[in-house]
């Protein structure tokens, strides 16, 4: 008996999700719940944590911006996509430029 509940508390512990972490530039483990594009060449990412910690300014306190006009946009936008759509949300790390209004996307990492 005492095997059983080792074994059941060692499975729970492999099927728990992992906590996202957000820091000053940076959160992990984390899981994009919405993701929409607009006219003006922006992208804009809402995760499931709590992005206070960020130091930027996000958009109406909630969703962090990827800018067209950044040269691997396109890379960064297609992981997203790909994360949102394939992944159910998951990132392993989402990076930030440090003090930017809009909390502008530096680069995502998937695994």
């Amino acid at each position: 008996m005492r095997m059983f509940r080792l074994g059941c508390i060692f499975l729970a512990g492999l099927s728990s999700p992992a906590l996202a972490v957000c820091g000053t530039n940076a959160c992990s483990n984390v899981t994009i719940t919405r993701l929409w594009t607009a006219a003006d060449g922006k992208a804009y990412v809402k995760i499931s944590d709590d992005i206070s910690p960020l130091n930027c300014s996000p958009l109406n306190s909630e969703y962090l911006t990827l800018l067209q006009s950044d040269s691997s946009s396109a890379w960064v936008y297609s992981a997203m996509l790909t994360s949102f759509t394939a992944l159910g949300g998951k990132l392993a790390r989402i990076r930030i430029n440090e003090g930017t209004g809009g909390c502008t996307i530096s680069y995502v990492w998937q695994e």
